[in-house]
């Protein structure tokens, strides 16, 4: 069973064959933004809660109540491992319930004291519970501790976390490694207990402007044996590929991002929620559409100059595997694809209108060449090359032949 919140409704979702059965449950979900919800394994009914930005619900007969405990502080994130609740509080303490229960004893917790920051997230990871801070995280581990905290620290890292969301990977069935963004900026992939620096100084940039740290939203999905982490702000999405080491944007056609957040695995399969209203959708590597809408490839060449010196260009050859058309598709978006094919010659600040070039019907060979495109500018030539229909594309590389010219 799979509970989602949506509003401040909390639903819970079931599925048979291919039939969802969504039903929402009594009561309301305070607060705004991003919640996390955790549950324990109580018997012979797993004790729920729901952490949100004005407090915590509990759900239980099917009823959205308030939780309250008279030992438990304002907390600002929530999660479970080895059988006990964590709650943590900006003030750098991390709470414990009691073995799966709710209750929380006043010496169930313990001070973040490795530098003097806040906390702004517990996350369990491995046989490890991580607790960031502003400017830290610190390691710890289920020692058994007869009273008290259960737990005792380790491993600590001179490196915290952006924001309370800029951290994934350490969902369930979703095989890791945690990549968050750090407190300086930088995004980092735990690599043992170190935190590897993954990011681009490109990557930096953007994430150094997004003032509001809680814009910052990370995620991650699978898809075809590859497993993705993506990072949101209200401007732009990167995703970041484990298996191959490489990143790329993602944008849902007429958007500056991504339109989907937070994947969550359930019923054997990756499911990922729409911003823009209360659908959720399957993520399926079979498909070539996006809710409905087309699913935009887009590549970018570097600049292609002569400095100082102008080319003049008589053709660009791109090589793509062609023959991708599929005779029993839909016409002409599968039968026959093309793709659209611009430049620029003022850095990629702007694109010139578009020539289209057939990919190939199903098994015919095309050669797709540009022929006469006329002088660059001083800057060299940037190539856009645009895929919006729905069948497998494979670029392989290109090449510009042309003839220098005076400055």
């Amino acid at each position: 069973m799979l509970y989602i919140v949506n509003g401040d409704t909390c639903y819970t979702v079931t599925k048979a064959g291919n039939n969802y059965t969504v039903t929402p449950l009594g009561g309301t979900v305070g607060g705004d933004g991003p919640v996390f919800i955790a549950h324990n394994m109580r018997q012979p009914a797993n004790q729920i809660l729901i952490h949100h930005s004005s407090g915590i619900e509990k759900v239980e007969g099917g009823i959205v109540s308030p939780f309250t405990d008279g030992d438990l502080p304002a907390t600002n994130s929530l999660t479970f491992q080895d059988g006990y609740f964590f709650f943590t509080t900006a003030f750098g303490q991390c709470f414990s319930s009691e073995l799966n229960d709710t209750d929380v004893k006043s010496d169930n917790y313990i001070t973040a004291e490795a530098q003097p920051d806040g906390l702004l997230r517990a996350i369990p990871f491995r046989r490890e519970l991580l607790l960031f801070g502003d400017s830290s995280t610190e390691f710890w581990q289920n020692v058994g501790n007869a009273t008290g905290f259960p737990y005792s620290r380790g491993v600590v890292l001179n490196v915290g976390l952006w924001g309370p969301y800029a951290v994934a990977g350490h969902e369930a069935s979703f095989p890791g490694p945690l990549i968050w963004v750090a407190s300086d900026g930088t995004v980092r992939m735990l690599n043992g207990y170190s935190p590897d620096r993954i990011s681009t100084p490109h990557i930096e940039r953007l994430i150094d402007a997004e003032k509001d740290r809680t814009k910052l939203r990370a995620s991650v999905h699978g898809a075809a044996g590859h497993q993705f982490w993506v990072l949101k702000s209200d401007d732009w999405t990167l995703v970041y590929d484990i298996s191959t080491g490489s990143w790329s944007e993602r944008a849902t056609i007429g958007k500056k991002t991504w339109r989907m957040a937070f994947g969550v695995y359930a019923f054997n399969e990756w499911l990922v929620f729409d911003e823009d209203g209360p659908t959720v959708y399957r993520v399926n590597e079979r498909s070539r559409r996006e809710a409905g809408g087309p699913l935009v490839m887009e590549i970018r060449s570097t600049q292609q100059h002569n400095f100082p010196a102008r080319t003049a260009v008589d053709r660009a050859s791109f090589d793509f595997v062609v023959g991708v058309g599929l005779d029993r598709g839909i016409s002409p978006i599968e039968t026959q694809p093309r793709a659209s094919i611009s430049w620029s010659d003022d850095g990629g600040v702007t694109f010139g209108n578009a020539l289209l070039r057939e990919l190939g019907t199903q098994g015919e060979f095309v050669a797709i060449d540009i022929w006469r495109t006329g002088l660059t500018s001083r800057l060299g030539r940037q190539w856009r090359i645009q895929v919006s229909d729905p069948v497998e594309v494979s670029f392989l590389g290109g090449s510009m032949f042309g003839e220098g010219r005076g400055v």
